[in-house]
């Protein structure tokens, strides 16, 4: 059976923190791809300023062109509405029934994650890994995932990360001081930002 891992986000844009995570799990779970699926609406993010969907789409591909193991979806940005992964979850299981799954996620993810819609489709349809980073606390973390076992029989795995500390929202502000985000993020990715002005570039 293939083991198949999903890694979403609005990747608002895609960095090496979010790179590293996926090649982390591939390889510490024997994943045999990573797919990367860029959201479309995000319920949770709905009073942010996002560039749209096709520009986030290209920045995703552009940063794991040269990665066979890695393949970018449109999958939530083609279905219209919101996203909710409970839907990207049973759609994937649709589409591989042969396959596991494995939905890749930070640990504050994890936390939030029975404010999410249906949950327990989610952790019904997958195995969830969650990375913590050196820096956080694995007393919380396990709190949460006993939660989750007792209330939802979930299957969670932990991913033990170096402590990346690259975020989406630090690039967006640097950027909109004009200092550089070389080294944040991949170069074509990074040169795509620049050429279209995004997050008020301003080099």
């Amino acid at each position: 059976m293939k083991k198949i891992g999903i890694l979403g986000g609005t990747f608002n844009p895609i960095h090496f923190g979010h790179l590293i995570i996926a090649e982390q799990a591939l390889f510490e779970f024997n994943l045999d791809k990573v797919i990367i699926m860029p959201s479309g609406n995000s319920y949770l993010k709905k009073d942010m300023k996002i560039p749209e969907a096709a520009l986030r789409l290209e920045m995703a591909r552009l940063a794991v062109r040269d990665n066979h193991s890695f393949f970018v979806s449109d999958m939530e940005i083609k279905r219209g509405g919101n996203t909710y992964t409970a839907d990207t979850i049973e759609e994937l299981n649709s589409l591989y029934p042969d396959a596991s799954l494995f939905f890749i996620t930070g640990a504050d993810a994890l936390h939030e994650m029975k404010k999410w819609v249906t949950p327990e489709r989610i952790f019904s349809g997958c195995t969830v890994i969650t990375s913590v980073r050196n820096n956080e606390s694995l007393t919380e973390l396990y709190l949460d995932i006993d939660f989750y076992k007792e209330h939802y029989d979930a299957k969670i795995e932990v991913l033990h990360t170096t402590n990346i500390d690259i975020s989406s929202s630090m690039i967006r502000e640097l950027i909109g001081q004009g200092r550089s985000v070389r080294y944040y993020l991949p170069e074509a990715v990074r040169m795509f930002i620049y050429e279209r002005h995004l997050y008020e570039q301003q080099y």
